[in-house]
């Protein structure tokens, strides 16, 4: 699972930060709201984690800036504000939930956990012979599963994440090889030795701007 922080706290920071990379996840944690929409990918993630109350933009702020774009990543809130207000806000502008500080790391984790299972089906049907599980990481052909390496699986589950939408190469590359330097060949080849396993190409190219996959 890859995480979007954004909290100024530096304690909160660390404590979510620490606890999730404990289990492998990835976390990509920016104090300041600006810096955060000037440089994060946040179609590479899962989940986005915003405190409201940050320099730069708000976490408000940059959820309205990121929905502008129809950038569907689920949104939680932290906050410490109790004012109504400020949660009608933040669901008109496309959050899925919120905690309020000061919070259990582990209820924060069941929050994830249950807005990623229900963000996205369980197993997806792409054509008429092949179905992804979004669960499991694995790709099935007519009920056997298609041996696929690791990123041949994220490269699926992210498109399909975001299905019907164009995913980026920035995006793909943020999702998949995470800090690795890598330049387009790399990409490509990925992309041609999953093609090359497929009976189905339904992995759709966009011409300089990424990949798709159409349901």
């Amino acid at each position: 699972m890859k995480i979007l922080l954004l909290e100024d706290d530096t304690l909160i920071g660390e404590q979510i930060r620490d606890y999730f990379e404990l289990f492998d996840h990835k976390v990509t944690w920016y104090d300041n709201g600006l810096t955060l929409v000037e440089n994060a990918n946040p179609t590479a993630y899962d989940v986005m984690l915003l405190d409201i109350n940050t320099p730069g933009l708000s976490g408000l702020e940059v959820l309205r800036e990121l929905r502008a774009y129809s950038i569907t990543t689920p949104a939680i809130f932290i906050t410490a504000m109790s004012d109504l207000d400020y949660l009608k806000e933040a669901y008109a502008l496309g959050c899925n939930d919120y905690v309020r500080k000061p919070f259990d790391i582990e209820e924060l984790e069941i929050r994830i956990e249950h807005l990623i299972k229900k963000d996205t089906d369980h197993l997806i049907a792409i054509t008429a012979q092949y179905a992804f599980d979004m669960k499991a990481e694995k790709l099935y052909y007519k009920g056997t599963e298609v041996h696929l390496n690791p990123r041949e699986r994220a490269f699926i589950y992210l498109l399909l994440k975001h299905k019907n939408q164009i995913v980026s190469k920035e995006s793909i590359q943020t999702y998949i090889w995470e800090d690795q330097p890598i330049n387009e060949n790399t990409l490509r080849t990925t992309i041609k030795k999953l093609r090359d396993k497929l009976d189905a190409n339904f992995i759709v190219s966009h011409r300089g701007a990424g990949y798709k996959i159409a349901l």
